[in-house]
């Protein structure tokens, strides 16, 4: 690899940002630290809406790649397709997924069409003006659209409505309390799994799948990890959702069709570089796709470096194989 510059480009972060979007703070300290372990000089470029200035910045830098770290643009993530799609117009290499496969996997509602379309199996959907047929007696669980982390996901998000107008007013107060769009989609109360996919030459590796598991949780709280289980790290949620590598020998059957699904979500979506397979696997083995995370958390104590480190891939190795994606 040379040693020609790389470009760090990333949203801006408020002084006042929520935990979620304050942790692409140590998404930059680490790849920064990892490509100075790997003796490649770089610089960071923020990605906000004053578009002529992050072209200059870019044009000046003359990088030989731009590692793309935005998660959103004017404080949107549904928006964090524009800065691949202007790399791709600027006529700069950069790391990750492309413009198209952020645009499907964002906006949730589209994603869950394109599964269905695929024949990828994913939990039936309710969108208020969309899709308003509900499974009588079925349990859902209400979702923002475009937006990651988990953002307004909690306890009271899971709910067993008697009709549709239940449910529509469960997503539509939902809708008022966060600012963004909700969709109620159908809760698969059984294990659920991560799965990291990278790039090894344009092909999808799968890692060691993860296991998310719920100690102590009981028949009382939802076994879902919800905003708390993220991000408030005092939090019950928190201190008892954990992330497992060590699956049993009988496993392996599941496993293997949970790669396979992996598989093929990265070649139907043709993703690129890495992303973040989540699904449950309900009561009678049948494995579901709840999303396809094309631009996953990429800190140190993330799922994605996690798995990369139970296959003995160091975070500096994994930096190293991205870009090398990116130069291909």
């Amino acid at each position: 690899m040379s040693d020609r510059l790389i470009a760090l480009l990333h949203n801006p972060i408020p002084p006042d940002a929520r935990p979620d979007d304050a942790d692409l703070i140590e998404e930059i300290r680490a790849v920064s630290g990892a490509l100075h372990e790997l003796g490649r000089p770089h610089a960071t470029v923020v990605f906000d809406t004053d578009l002529s200035r992050v072209r200059r910045e870019l044009d000046a830098l003359r990088p030989e790649a731009v590692f793309n770290l935005v998660e959103s643009f004017d404080g949107k993530g549904a928006l964090q397709y524009l800065a691949p799609a202007l790399l791709e117009q600027w006529g700069f290499r950069y790391t990750g997924g492309t413009a198209e496969s952020l645009f499907l996997t964002t906006d949730k509602l589209l994603a869950k069409e394109f599964f269905t379309l695929k024949g990828i199996p994913t939990p039936d959907l309710f969108a208020t003006g969309r899709c308003e047929q509900m499974m009588t007696g079925a349990r859902y669980i209400v979702k923002p659209v475009d937006e990651d982390a988990s953002l307004g996901i909690g306890p009271d998000s899971i709910i067993a409505p008697a009709n549709a107008a239940e449910l529509r007013a469960l997503i539509e107060r939902k809708d008022r309390e966060h600012g963004v769009r909700h969709f109620a989609e159908q809760f698969i109360d059984g294990r659920e799994f991560n799965l990291t996919v990278l790039g090894l030459n344009g092909a999808p590796q799968v890692l060691s799948p993860a296991e998310i598991q719920f100690i102590g949780f009981g028949d009382t709280r939802p076994k879902i990890v919800d905003y708390r289980a993220k991000w408030d790290e005092n939090s019950f949620e928190c201190e008892n959702t954990r992330r497992s590598f060590d699956l049993p020998p009988e496993d392996a059957p599941l496993l293997a069709r949970l790669a396979d699904i992996a598989v093929r979500c990265w070649r139907d979506l043709r993703l690129a570089g890495y992303a973040r397979v989540d699904l449950r696997v309900d009561g009678a083995g049948t494995p579901w796709v709840l999303e396809v995370n094309v631009n996953p958390c990429i800190a140190p104590d993330g799922g994605v470096a996690a798995a990369c480190a139970r296959d003995g891939i160091g975070y500096a190795a994994f930096i190293e194989r991205v870009l090398a994606e990116a130069l291909r």
